[in-house]
């Protein structure tokens, strides 16, 4: 129950009881007044009475004594008047019954009024000649009580509404302090920090609200620089002081870590780059010459991966950069081949060059097959080979076997979707996310596969690293994630167990796609009694490229019940800024952090700090690709609510 409420109840039980209490008082007041006057009408009457007639009951005129007791009983105030000998035999009686108009017989019971009863000696010079009693009627005074207590109520029941209505407004004034408090704290909840401006006037809420005001300030500028502090810490150990690129060990421990999951890579182009003359540089110029060319050679790279999709830029060491890009094939590295040496020729109109041959590109091609370190020895034996081709060449080392399906082209990836679409051949999987307190599954995240036949007839499933990253460039991914969705809620309408919930992938590219929003509004309008039991997932690159397209999208999920989550978080270097503007649920560290975890303190210490800056923002963190159980152990310990991985359970 609401404060008001409370108050508004307090006040109305507070006005009944003082008005019972008014009310008794003033109708026992009243009642007593009429009694006493009653007892003094008869008294008076029967004296005067006496007196009027001594003079005839002397004379025994009882005729006259009869005329004049008519009189006074006439009048109609009287219940009784006795004219009585001296022996108490009545000579003249006149009564009258009780009857009262206009009066509730529930009130008379309530309120019964009593009539005592006035005497008089009648006198004949010095000798008692006879009594006169009288008893007045109450009706008169009975009316008179009534319509005292209905205007006593009718004044108290006026009163009291204009009392409410007052004090309503009142509340209303001196509460909107409170409800702007519990919206502030409301607000602080939802990762905002409102200041409330206008101070009420009243002293105790106005301390409250500045107490509120100063633990909103206090809350936000530590939550502020606890980002700061993780963001630099996380820059120092994972960037290159003087490019700011990622460096080899955070590169490596992300390449490795896409390596080891096909279902997110299942090819791609690694591109490493050499300067040639930075050591002459140094020597000649300065290594104020040096850094400044690096910083030149760093800035055109990133200028040339920024127009690439899901590429990962790193500064090695001296004048050695490597650049992978996932989902790229061979067509498409001789495009970046010429690229990447033009961007280096750029670089020899500079003073700090000292030749036109700035450097030279070794790639090589990733298909599925190779591990890191293999992929960095064939690159750096393209690397090898077009250092001998001339200035600022490229090479690409190309792999002696390449798996059927990552050579298809174009077409056939657009017919091979579109066959899967139309003869429901997509199959999906399900991997479990358990809790870290007590080891139940959270919920289970969907992996979409192809089942198509090779060459020998024999059934495979094409994982989604093969023709996802087909399908977003053909236009394709809408229509897949559609028909997951539409797959998904169909199981959970069939699931008996009403606490299952299913984490899907959504695609960023679905997000530009207003017809793809429409479509959602209406499927989950459509369950909304099971749409809370969805989770949307994309991956924190494609979000934070789109942060308008996300809030937007989470706001519709969110209308139903439904959550979202960041995937592969900390893969992109982003601030954490952006969590306060967009309302997520799951966060899910990438792999690359938590492969050896047990042997990365900077690791741990990120993981840590990354917990308690999302516990503040109400956001649940998960670690996946959990492949040991020691990995599995030091996640429980920094307290993250949940892990994924093969140790924990596979894809079914």
């Amino acid at each position: 129950m609401t404060l008001s409420r409370q108050l508004i109840i307090l006040i109305t039980v507070l006005l009944v009881l003082v008005f019972v209490g008014t009310f008794y008082i003033s109708v026992q007041n009243t009642r007593a007044y009429l009694e006493s006057q009653l007892e003094s009408h008869a008294q008076d009457t029967a004296t005067s009475l006496g007196l009027s007639i001594s003079k005839h009951m002397a004379e025994k005129d009882l005729a006259t004594v009869t005329s004049m007791t008519d009189a006074i009983f006439d009048r109609g105030y009287y219940r009784l008047v006795v004219v009585q000998d001296m022996q108490g035999a009545p000579l003249v009686e006149r009564k009258l019954a009780v009857t009262l108009e206009g009066v509730p017989p529930w009130f008379i019971e309530q309120f019964p009024l009593s009539t005592p009863i006035g005497e008089a000696i009648v006198m004949s010079g010095w000798v008692q000649a006879g009594k006169v009693v009288v008893q007045s009627h109450p009706g008169f005074a009975h009316r008179q009580l009534w319509q005292t207590s209905v205007e006593i109520f009718r004044w108290f029941l006026v009163s009291a509404l204009v009392v409410l209505l007052l004090g309503l407004l009142s509340l209303q004034l001196v509460l909107k302090p409170l409800r702007q408090v519990e919206q502030q704290a409301n607000a602080i909840v939802n990762r905002e920090f409102p200041i409330i401006e206008t101070l009420p006037r009243t002293l105790d809420l106005r301390r409250i609200v500045l107490a509120m005001n100063r633990m909103s300030t206090k809350v936000k500028g530590m939550i502020e620089r606890l980002e700061r502090l993780t963001e630099g810490l996380h820059r120092q150990a994972s960037r290159n002081p003087v490019t700011n690129l990622t460096n080899k060990r955070f590169f490596n421990n992300t390449i490795k870590n896409l390596l080891a999951s096909p279902e997110e890579c299942s090819s791609g182009l690694l591109a490493l780059i050499e300067l040639k003359n930075l050591k002459e540089i140094n020597e000649n110029h300065g290594y104020q010459a040096g850094d400044e060319l690096l910083k030149q050679t760093a800035e055109v790279l990133r200028s040339v991966s920024k127009s690439l999709n899901k590429s990962y830029l790193a500064h090695l060491s001296g004048g050695d950069f490597a650049l992978f890009l996932e989902d790229m094939g061979v067509v498409e590295a001789a495009k970046l081949g010429p690229a990447l040496s033009s961007a280096l020729s750029g670089l020899a109109d500079t003073s700090h060059a000292l030749s036109q041959d700035v450097g030279h590109i070794g790639l090589a091609a990733y298909n599925g097959s190779q591990n890191l370190s293999e992929l960095f020895s064939q690159a750096d034996m393209s690397l090898r080979t077009a250092q001998s081709e001339g200035p600022n060449s490229w090479h690409l080392y190309m792999p002696g076997e390449l798996d059927n399906s990552s050579v298809k082209g174009a077409t056939d990836w657009h017919t091979t979707i579109k066959s899967a679409l139309a003869s429901d051949k997509f199959v999906l999987q399900f991997q479990p996310v358990f809790a870290c307190r007590d080891n139940t599954i959270l919920h289970h995240e969907v992996y979409v596969r192809i089942k198509e036949e090779n060459e020998r007839c024999e059934a495979q499933l094409l994982s989604a690293g093969l023709f996802i990253p087909h399908a977003d460039r053909l236009g394709l991914t809408p229509e897949i994630d559609k028909m997951v969705i539409v797959k998904i809620l169909e199981r959970l309408r069939k699931e008996i167990d009403d606490n299952t919930h299913y984490a899907i992938n959504i695609s960023p590219i679905c997000l530009k796609n207003n017809a793809f929003f429409a479509w959602l509004e209406r499927q989950l309008d459509d369950n909304s009694e099971i749409s809370q039991r969805l989770i949307f997932e994309m991956p924190e690159y494609g979000a934070v490229s789109q942060l308008d397209d996300v809030n937007r999208f989470i706001q519709l999920i969110k209308r139903y019940g439904a959550a979202f989550s960041l995937d592969h978080f900390g893969r992109s270097h982003s601030a954490f800024g952006y969590l306060k503007t967009i309302k997520v649920d799951f966060l899910k560290i990438d792999g690359s952090y938590l492969r050896e975890l047990q042997a990365s303190a900077e690791n741990q210490f990120f993981i840590e700090a990354l917990v308690y800056i999302a516990h503040g923002l109400e956001i649940k963190v998960v670690g996946e690709n959990v492949e040991t159980e020691q990995t599995w152990e030091i996640l429980q310990q920094l307290n993250l609510v949940g892990g994924q991985g093969y140790f924990l359970g596979k894809p079914v």
